[in-house]
């Protein structure tokens, strides 16, 4: 039997690299679950690139993580415009909630407000997110939903300014009926987007994004109508 040793140097190379394929297809194979492995990132460029520079101005030379491609991912205009609609439509209902928290006086009532509260500002912030990722203007009231000018608004369910006045000057159990009374015609309003939106071809997660909506917000309505319908 031939040894290792006396093997060609050829030879030798050529089975390390056949063992280091072998190791490297072994490990993708052995990922948790049976699951692939993740995909690996592109390494940064190591070669120089000119950038050529605005007339007037010199070239530029780019290394390193300057010099790699920076892709933007696209958005559908149809996708764009139910984002952009529903984050002043969930800023809203923030607002109804800040305007008539303190004044409400059944429990089961309050504890509806403080959940879609809690609910609907991180859906803001998915949607403000997947906005910005991909180069689209993002709402201010994604930020701050006191700065939605509520007369502006032409999306279905939205309280007008009367609306809200009213609701913070509610007190009592008036105060709890004119709550559930706009949020569900606010909730049945992000429903008729959600069914309009789904019309037309959407992104995956765009789609994700409205169906939790959807089915979150059905089911509070039906909790708000019998509450209503319990306080008479």
């Amino acid at each position: 039997m031939t040894s290792t040793s006396s093997r060609p140097a050829g030879l030798r190379r050529a089975g390390a690299a056949a063992l280091a394929a072998g190791v490297l297809v072994g490990l993708a194979a052995c990922t948790s679950g049976g699951e692939s492995a993740p995909a690996v990132t592109a390494p940064t460029p190591t070669v120089p690139v000119l950038q050529p520079g605005r007339p007037g101005e010199p070239n530029a030379t780019l290394t390193g993580s300057a010099a790699a491609p920076v892709t933007t991912p696209s958005i559908r205009p149809g996708d764009q415009q139910f984002l952009t609609d529903m984050v002043t439509h969930h800023a809203q209902a923030i607002v109804m909630v800040d305007a008539v928290t303190s004044d409400l006086t059944d429990r089961q009532v309050a504890s509806l407000a403080s959940r879609i509260r809690d609910e609907q500002k991180p859906e803001i912030d998915a949607m403000a997110g997947y906005l910005e990722q991909r180069g689209a203007d993002v709402p201010p009231e994604a930020t701050n939903p006191n700065l939605a000018d509520h007369g502006a608004h032409s999306m279905p369910g939205m309280a007008s300014e009367k609306d809200l006045r009213e609701l913070g000057a509610a007190t009592g159990v008036a105060a709890d009926r004119l709550f559930l009374t706009l949020m569900i015609r606010h909730h049945e309003g992000a429903l008729a987007m959600v069914q309009e939106h789904a019309q037309g071809a959407a992104d995956e997660r765009v789609e994700e994004i409205a169906a939790d909506i959807n089915v979150t917000q059905a089911k509070q309505i039906a909790q708000m109508k019998g509450m209503l319908a319990r306080l008479g």
